[in-house]
């Protein structure tokens, strides 16, 4: 849709030399009268109608690929030709509406749009902050245009990364409602609508979720430091009755750590806000970024009141708790992790330092957010950034979706373009979903063809990144070639299944022929007859090859005697993720426990051992610590030792088998899941050699008990006695 559709007509307009502008405009209306608006305002905005806000969303609208830029200038650069789209949105403002004369008033800031980067030319990302809306109503639209007045906001500095600095000393009190007597506002600048395509966005909104206290650790007189229970995203709410006081408010992940790592410490003029107080009751808090952090540091007599936890609205719609506090952490580790990194519409890597919606991180942990986490109209959206982010012309994917740049690798990365839309389908059953990127799939998979020699995938883009795995516990040793060329065929074998969903296997068939081309070179060059391993087992090398279809009993066993020694994980994130399902898969459950549940030095329980509340980048904790990769496994406590698995080519729990892996190590768990067809929940208690096990499943969904060689078919609640 254009934006001339979207908005009626409406123009687009600035207030030039501002990022951060206030407008305002009068218009007549009649109370109780039907009235909405579509609003779009880059980066973000916030809305009031008469002096009220409308809606409680923060960060909107959801960030995307707004517009054509050059991409030569990112640090990695780029060539592709890419996809564009601009969300508005729609609220429904009837119940703000007075008689006779009504007042809009808008806030604009940054966000992803503006982030003050500059290339060689001078010009900034996208441009300047922006804004467009219609209120349509019986009584006859209003459409911004030059009449909508505008002034340089009252917010000097903001910057999504570093902070803001807010001067509520020029705050133009009542400029949002009628009778504001101000002559400090002129005429709007009318500039072209952006070059894109426009669309309402369906996507939830970032808002304030919950409260938490914050603890004072240490009083250095000018300034104060505080400490709140967990690694956590949002900021510290403050109130000052003082005009002119200055309030300085730093975050920081960590204290303790020596390294001059930025986002983890205090770092000079980063994740800062500044507010210059006028007395009023106000509370002051950032109204375009949020921050990451476990503390945060005051200068100026004041005290924070709270603090207010920010991310996407994606409530939980899970529980998982055992007798085993190594995977009790897990669950609730990932979870926060994942919500942490939920903004804007975006999976992201970090909330604090790169915020981005790095697809090798997105790819690995969608399983598990669309699971565990009301999280289908998030994830909708992210595919379309995904596929704004794969160039039309090769089939590449881009390392970031939105794009942002950032560094990572053809498959493991550009791979979202298949798993995506491929869990995607399996969790909610959205065909249309499939069909619509099945060619997109393809595409792709002529773009890795294109990258590489003698069926092994070598390369990505000229000047960029080709990375295999990452976060390895050492330095990374598996081959990149080996990585990639490994998930290029585990994408292509979705990509068949896909086909048989779709009834469009005439189109994938050429897939069969190459997998065993690409099968053969990955025998050739890296399988040992020797050792009976694939890279010699390095960092889970072995799994990648038998998730595959590759390997044989021996090159399993090879793979079992090691990890049974080494007792923890030694892999990175990819390799993470697809051992425990390997062996799960093939009768190692309690193998899959025990690493999962670990307490040596790389594992789970080293995170929690040292404090974590959320999982780290690297398993030493160097680097991030709010990081939702590693989480990805956290999905096996529900798919196997719960035991809740679709059957076969099943999809949106219509049919689900229920199959609980007992292990020592844990005698009692119990959790569910909430699906598309209702909810499932398992309890188990062991008692011995024996267990009983209580189930629920909706009654929307055929569900079978299977265990021992027997199966029973149940609707509701049942309980089961079982021989283990």
């Amino acid at each position: 849709m254009t934006s001339n559709e979207l908005f009626k007509g409406a123009k687009w307009i600035e207030c030039t030399g501002s990022d951060a502008p206030l407008f305002r405009k009068n218009f007549n209306a009649v109370k109780g009268e039907k009235a909405e608006i579509i609003i779009c305002g880059l980066g973000f905005f916030h809305l009031y109608i008469n002096g009220r806000k409308v809606s409680e969303d923060l960060l909107t609208p959801n960030a995307s690929n707004y517009s054509y830029r050059d991409l030569d200038w990112f640090e990695y650069p780029l060539k592709d030709d890419l996809s564009y789209r601009i969300y508005a949105v729609k609220y429904d403002i009837s119940e703000y509406i007075l008689d006779s004369e009504n007042t809009l008033a808008v806030m604009l800031g940054n966000g992803y749009y503006n982030q003050n980067k500059r290339d060689a030319e001078g010009k900034v990302d996208y441009g300047m902050p922006k804004l467009c809306y219609v209120i349509e109503k019986e009584s006859g639209n209003v459409i911004s245009d030059e009449t909508t007045l505008s002034r340089k906001g009252y917010i000097l500095d903001n910057n999504l990364y570093n902070g803001e600095f807010h001067d509520y000393t020029q705050y133009p009190e009542g400029y949002d409602c009628n009778g504001y007597g101000g002559k400090d506002f002129s005429e709007s600048t009318v500039i072209p609508a952006p070059n894109s395509d426009f669309h309402i966005q369906f996507s939830p909104s970032d808002k304030v979720i919950r409260s938490l206290e914050p603890k004072l650790i240490k009083d250095e007189g000018k300034t104060k430091l505080y400490e709140v229970s967990e690694n956590t995203v949002g900021y510290a709410v403050f109130k000052c009755a003082e005009k002119g006081k200055k309030i300085v408010v730093s975050y920081a992940e960590e204290i303790y750590d020596e390294r001059p790592y930025y986002g983890i410490k205090f770092v000079e003029n980063y994740q800062t806000d500044t507010f210059i107080t006028d007395g009023t009751d106000r509370e002051y808090i950032p109204e375009f970024s949020w921050h990451g952090f476990r503390y945060f540091r005051v200068e100026g007599d004041v005290e924070p009141i709270r603090v207010d936890v920010v991310h996407s609205d994606c409530p939980v719609t899970s529980s998982f708790e055992s007798d085993n506090e190594n995977l009790n952490w897990l669950y609730e580790a990932y979870i926060r992790t994942q919500l942490c990194n939920m903004h804007c519409g975006v999976p992201s890597d970090c909330p604090h330092r790169e915020r981005l919606g790095y697809t090798g991180d997105g790819q690995l942990c969608c399983e598990a957010g669309m699971m565990l986490l009301d999280s289908r109209e998030f994830y909708r959206k992210w595919l379309y950034d995904i596929a704004d982010c794969q160039c039309n012309k090769t089939g590449h994917v881009l390392h970031t979706a939105p794009a942002m740049g950032g560094g990572g690798g053809p498959a493991g990365w550009g791979g979202a373009i298949v798993e995506v839309p491929y869990r995607f389908y399996k969790i909610f059953g959205d065909k249309d979903i499939l069909d619509e990127f099945f060619p997109r799939m393809l595409r792709f998979f002529d773009y890795l063809e294109s990258r590489s020699e003698n069926g092994l995938v070598y390369r990505e883009e000229e000047n960029g990144w080709c990375l295999g795995d990452w976060c390895t516990p050492d330095k990374i040793r598996i081959p990149e070639t080996y990585v990639n060329t490994c998930l290029y065929v585990k994408f292509m074998q979705q990509a068949l299944e896909a086909a048989e969903i779709l009834g469009r296997q005439d189109e994938a068939a050429h897939l069969n022929e190459r997998i065993e081309k690409v099968k053969r070179a990955l025998y050739v060059a890296y399988y040992s007859p020797q050792q009976g391993t694939y890279c010699g087992d390095i960092q889970g090398a072995s799994c990648l090859a038998l998730q595959i279809g590759l390997g044989n009993d021996n090159v399993a066993n090879v793979m079992y005697d090691k990890y049974k020694k080494l007792g923890m994980f030694d892999t990175g994130i990819i390799a993470t993720e697809a051992l425990p399902r390997y062996l799960f898969e093939n009768g190692q459950a309690q193998l899959a426990f025990d690493l999962l549940s670990s307490d040596k030095e790389v594992s789970f329980a080293y995170m929690k051992n040292n404090g974590a509340t959320t999982i780290w980048e690297n398993w030493n904790g160097a680097d991030s610590r709010n990081h939702p990769m590693f989480g990805a496994v956290t999905k096996y406590l529900f798919t196997y030792l719960l035991g809740i698995r679709q059957p076969e080519n099943g999809a949106a729990y219509k049919d689900i088998v229920i199959t609980p892996c007992f292990v020592d190590g844990m005698n009692k768990a119990k959790g569910h899941i909430t699906t598309v067809s209702g909810v499932v929940s398992v309890e188990y208690v062991k008692n011995g050699n024996k267990a009983t096990v209580k189930v629920y499943a909706d009654p929307n969904i055929n569900a079978v008990f299977a265990y021992g060689g027997k199966s029973t078919v149940f609707s509701g609640e049942a309980v089961f006695e079982v021989e283990i």
